[in-house]
């Protein structure tokens, strides 16, 4: 028989308690880093989020600021257009040159005032300044498909619109407030309401009028767009600017017209910026804390399992211990009161190892129980729990077995694998061992008892052992 050389330096066998503590730390570790992981990303992404907000609220102010000098603009216009409408409606025989003078006087008010018209019974008979817009006079409103739903609108909702872009008949495009002209009625009649007579129009200067509202298309750091033509607010056509803007992250607010608005819109030109410098230097940090916590993490669960390991198993040979033992037999006798699956249980001691550990030291000894411990292990199942109870004493689990017939067929194979030769340097080393077994329930339906029954049967083939030697 070949017997198994038997190293001193064998130390402890990596069982799978250990290999189960590992993985627990390593698990733990994992789900430590990525909650750092995940918490610091919400950080990251909510400085983002905060240093946005702040362009955002810069540029939602220098919309605002616009946004008043837009209205302060259009306020005044529409004084210049009800000035236009009082003298026509008090002035039934307006001449060209009174028209003239008091225009001159009137519009001069307006930065961006480009004209201003009359239009008696929607065709234009006035216009100031003469020069240059001749041909505008005689203009029929009805004739013309562009401007007529504009006008009609003023006349329908009897109040001033601001209408536009327009495409203007003496050239050019441009905005223009509408009010309409009401003449009160007969003399005979005074109880008539005023009727419709006319249109007065003032012609706005769109370039000047949003240059000095700072909101060019690109000025300032700034890109801006305006939409709403005639009036019409997000719905309406574009003014200014690119309207893509509207449809991308711009801040927006509205710009309030007489019966309707505009909407304006701006971005940081090249879009909003955000310093991640500072962003960077946050994830770095969490990133660095969260390992550092999943690290501690890890050897905290790895502390503990083998703590754990160490409170449960025999620290010589890794094997289960009392403890161990005697919980898995609690719960093998409740899994038998379910199931009546049975189990059995060897008591297992080795004869003659005083001897031997007292002949070559404890050195020796220590490794001699390790390869037994190995070979037992080898010659049972998986299923099976291999104990060390104390000394040189083992005990075997082995669920679902009973009667005499499989316990004495178990206890002739582990004394064969048991006593097979064991060489230390020169010399081979032989060592028997002394089995005893009881069944649950059929022996007992007590643990102790049945351990107490196993060893006391054991200690009968010890001296059994004894006597034939």
């Amino acid at each position: 028989m070949h017997g198994t050389i038997m190293s001193l330096e064998g130390g402890l066998p990596v069982g799978g308690a250990r290999r189960r503590g590992l993985l627990a730390a390593g698990v733990a570790g994992i789900i430590v880093l990525a909650a750092g992981v995940l918490l610091t990303e919400l950080i990251a992404n909510l400085m983002a989020d905060a240093a946005r907000e702040r362009q955002q609220a810069t540029a939602l102010s220098r919309l605002a600021e616009a946004r008043a000098k837009l209205e302060g603009e259009i306020n005044a216009t529409l004084y210049i257009g009800q000035g236009l409408v009082s003298y026509a409606a008090t002035r039934p025989g307006l001449s060209q040159e009174e028209f003239q003078r008091f225009a001159e006087q009137t519009v001069s008010i307006g930065r961006n005032v480009r004209s201003a018209a009359i239009a008696p019974d929607n065709v234009i008979a006035y216009v100031y300044p003469l020069a240059s817009n001749e041909r505008a006079l005689g203009f029929d409103y009805r004739e013309s498909a562009d401007q007529w739903p504009a006008i009609k609108r003023v006349m329908d909702e009897r109040a001033t619109i601001i209408a536009g872009p327009v495409d203007l008949v003496q050239g050019g495009r441009a905005l223009i407030a509408r009010t309409p002209i009401y003449r009160p009625g007969p003399d005979s009649d005074p109880q008539a309401e005023p009727g419709y007579w006319g249109v007065a129009s003032v012609v706005i200067n769109m370039e000047g009028l949003f240059a000095d509202a700072g909101i060019l298309p690109r000025t300032g750091g700034y890109e801006f767009a305006m939409r709403g033509a005639d009036g019409k607010g997000a719905d309406g056509d574009p003014i200014m600017g690119d309207p893509a803007l509207f449809e991308n992250d711009a801040v927006t607010l509205p710009v309030s017209l007489p019966h309707g608005s505009w909407e304006l819109a701006a971005r940081p030109a090249g879009g909003w910026y955000v310093d991640k410098t500072g962003i960077h230097a946050a994830r770095g940090i969490g990133y660095g804390i969260s390992l550092l916590i999943a690290v501690l993490s890890g050897l905290v669960v790895s502390a503990h399992q083998r703590a754990r390991a160490m409170a449960l198993h025999d620290p010589l040979t890794g094997l289960p211990n009392r403890r161990l033992l005697e919980d898995r037999l609690s719960q093998l006798a409740a899994l038998c009161e379910r199931t009546d699956l049975g189990f059995l249980v060897l008591y297992l001691d080795l004869n003659g190892f005083k001897p031997i550990n007292d002949a070559y030291g404890h050195a020796v000894g220590d490794a001699l129980l390790q390869e037994i411990g190995r070979r037992i292990t080898d010659a049972t199942r998986r299923s099976d729990t291999v104990a060390r109870i104390g000394g040189d004493e083992f005990v075997i689990i082995v669920p679902g077995a009973g009667g005499e017939q499989t316990a004495r067929h178990l206890a002739g194979r582990l004394r064969q694998r048991v006593s097979e030769p064991l060489i230390i340097g020169e010399r081979s080393i032989t060592i028997e061992v002394s089995i005893g077994w009881a069944a649950f329930p059929t022996d007992s339906s007590s643990v102790d008892d049945l351990l107490a029954l196993a060893d006391r049967r054991m200690y009968r083939a010890k001296k059994s052992a004894s006597a034939s030697s």
